[in-house]
């Protein structure tokens, strides 16, 4: 079954609150005269750490979020080039203009000066550049382990789990395993859908559910969807290759599986 990287929000948490403000001590100290001991007694030492501190913060969860909402849309490994450009873009060059527009703002309403007076294009924007670089980088090695580590896995060792839970409204419900009908992500949010048309959402990642199946009886079908065997009612031929699922229990929205796994479907699907 093809799995999907997730980020590890939990752990982010902690890495970024660190390197953030590691990040702003190297930020304050770039270009100053002075060294360290004697920016810490400087009566601007404490806003100008905050600030770079929650800039960085920011900067980091910016290049999270477009990092998660890229990968639903461009695989790094299907997709290579698409993904590279629109990485790039959002990831890189869009919160490199954003903070220098931040940074002169703070620097007019707390100095009461231009950004061009300032050591910041010289010293401190490119050192930007690099940190912000560094952020997606950080996703990029995320997801080749992730990758590595899943296929290093065989599905069977993770077989162990019998069912797990899920929520409807403040009632936690246990779910068998083998009473998935299919997963879905919606707005964010992944559901489970049983086979008595229950609909559950889950604090599981696609990623996370895929492992606990058996891929015999279960298929990835896209980014935002896993089914079982049984609820694929009926398949229909779509322009350029692709395939229209009709879904019984649905799972909102059509489903429809690429041309380039469509082939791997149909060998799937007249399985025994």
């Amino acid at each position: 079954m093809t799995t999907r990287y997730t980020l590890p929000l939990r752990h982010d948490v902690w890495i970024i609150l660190g390197v953030s403000l590691i990040v702003s001590q190297l930020f304050i100290s770039i270009g100053a005269e002075k060294d360290w001991f004697e920016l810490f007694q400087d009566s601007s030492f404490v806003p100008d750490t905050l600030f770079v501190f929650t800039l960085t913060s920011a900067l980091w969860l910016y290049v999270r979020m477009v990092t998660v909402f890229l990968q639903q849309k461009y695989d790094w490994l299907e997709t290579p080039i698409a993904r590279i450009l629109t990485q790039v873009f959002f990831g890189i060059a869009l919160p490199s203009v954003a903070c220098i527009f931040i940074v002169a703002l703070y620097f007019y309403l707390h100095y009461q000066l231009p950004l061009s007076s300032t050591s910041f294009p010289d010293y401190e924007f490119p050192f930007t550049i690099i940190v912000i670089a560094q952020f997606n980088l950080y996703y990029l090695i995320y997801y080749f382990y992730r990758k590595a580590k899943t296929q290093a896995s065989p599905n069977t060792a993770v077989e162990t789990k019998k069912s797990i839970v899920g929520m409807i409204g403040r009632k936690n419900v246990p779910i068998d395993l083998q009473d998935i009908a299919n997963a879905f992500i919606k707005n964010s949010v992944v559901y489970i859908t049983t086979f008595s048309n229950t609909r559950l959402s889950v604090n599981y990642t696609l990623d996370d559910i895929s492992l606990l199946l058996n891929e015999k009886d279960y298929f990835r079908a896209n980014r935002q969807v896993i089914l079982h065997r049984k609820s694929c009612k009926a398949f229909m031929n779509e322009a350029n290759g692709k395939l229209l699922i009709e879904l019984e229990p649905d799972a909102d929205a059509p489903l429809i599986i690429s041309q380039l796994k469509a082939a791997e479907f149909k060998k799937w699907i007249g399985a025994n």
